[in-house]
């Protein structure tokens, strides 16, 4: 641990999965033993246990993957068992293949405080499920978000992926509609990212930037009709529903993440555990990510910019000083004028331009805080 701060957050990384889907890049394993996974689920116990006076007044619990579920429904009650050493925040959420959910693993996470699932979809379509190496097909998907309706989950998200090769704009509105008709209150829409390292790279080169331009914008005339309003470039949510784990990291929260590969965040420093699960369970160290403070403020700025609601300049000052946008007057006056950002008395934010164009923001805003510092 490197912070004795207070966090607002808890992130617990399951690495484990059933296989691995074409396009992920996130860290997980395949091949694990039983004993493998309680040694996993002893050290996030231990770590808890370590950490419980930091986590005492937490806003959010968030489990991701991996697979979270992939977890045997004992292994899946120890760990959440091992949470309820902390007082359960409002928001809880569970990552959840649709394709691992039970009955039983819902009546878990039901009694142990969970209120919130996120179901990796990704597409209705068997065209674009194979195009991106995915393996649970629609079926599998509805019947989870039935079932889990049925056990009393209202806030449900589902992930979809647009811009695949060979999906068309008339494939990605039947994928939305499909995922829409389920009641659905919160949409997660990612851009396909061919990454590095990725085994999809492997066949597809690239996407069609045009193409994926006018799915964005279909997704948000879809969902805005549907009651669903953009708050982030990704996300969609009936006013009220939104993550707020997410919205908490976007807006500079500090957050503690346990588990193989987990980042942490105490407002300044950033550290990562390592992306190797027998390294993580032989206790090597975090890699730290120390930066000047100059260059953590653009980057935790750049993060707020891709929130449709921005930065309130109240909260930005209780983060970093009421000095802070005067550090950055010149590009921020300069994004403003590009039509890019906005700015009253009270907020700055991105325009609708500026969320399509909210990683080029945050390579701007980067570039110029490590300019300024060394001129």
């Amino acid at each position: 641990m490197f912070s004795a701060v207070e966090f607002d957050s808890l992130y617990i990384h399951v690495p484990f999965c059933k296989n691995i889907c074409d396009y992920c890049t996130l860290y997980s394993v395949v091949e694990n033993s039983k004993e493998i996974r309680q040694q996993y689920l002893s050290k996030i116990q231990n770590e808890l246990n370590a950490s419980l006076e930091q986590l005492d007044n937490l806003k959010t619990i968030f489990i991701g993957g991996g697979t979270p579920n992939a977890l045997s429904s004992d292994e899946l009650e120890q760990l959440l068992h091992s949470i309820q050493a902390l007082k359960i925040p409002s928001e809880f959420t569970v990552e959840c293949n649709p394709a691992s959910i039970t009955e039983e693993k819902l009546q878990l996470m039901q009694n142990y405080g969970v209120n919130r699932l996120s179901f990796g979809g990704q597409s209705t379509s068997r065209k674009t499920r194979k195009a991106l190496g995915r393996r649970t097909g629609d079926v599998e998907l509805f019947k989870a978000i039935d079932l889990a309706q049925k056990f009393g989950f209202k806030r449900i998200n589902v992930d979809l992926i647009y811009a695949v090769p060979g999906q068309t704009l008339a494939d990605w509105q039947y994928d939305v509609q499909q995922v829409l008709s389920q009641g659905i209150r919160h949409f997660s829409a990612y851009s396909l990212i061919l990454e590095e390292g990725a085994e999809i790279t492997k066949r597809i080169k690239e996407t069609d930037d045009d193409l994926a331009v006018e799915m964005y914008h279909l997704c948000e005339d879809l969902l805005k009709e549907a009651g669903l309003e953009r708050y982030e470039v990704s996300n969609y949510a009936v006013p009220g529903e939104e993550c707020r784990h997410n919205l908490g990291i976007w807006h500079g929260a500090k957050y503690l993440g346990l588990g193989p590969a987990a980042a942490s965040f105490d407002g300044l420093l950033r550290w990562t555990q390592k992306a190797d699960l027998k390294a993580w369970l032989n206790g090597e160290k975090a890699k730290l990510d120390e930066i000047p403070l100059k260059e953590r403020v653009a980057e935790v700025l750049a993060f707020g910019f891709r929130t449709k609601m921005g930065w309130q300049k109240e909260l930005l000052h209780s983060l970093y000083g009421s000095e802070v946008l005067n550090e950055y007057k010149d590009i921020l006056d300069k994004l403003v004028i590009q039509g890019l950002l906005e700015e009253t008395a009270s907020y700055i934010r991105a325009t609708e331009q500026g969320l399509l164009f909210a990683d080029e923001i945050a390579s701007v805003l980067i570039d110029y805080s490590q300019e300024t510092m060394s001129s």
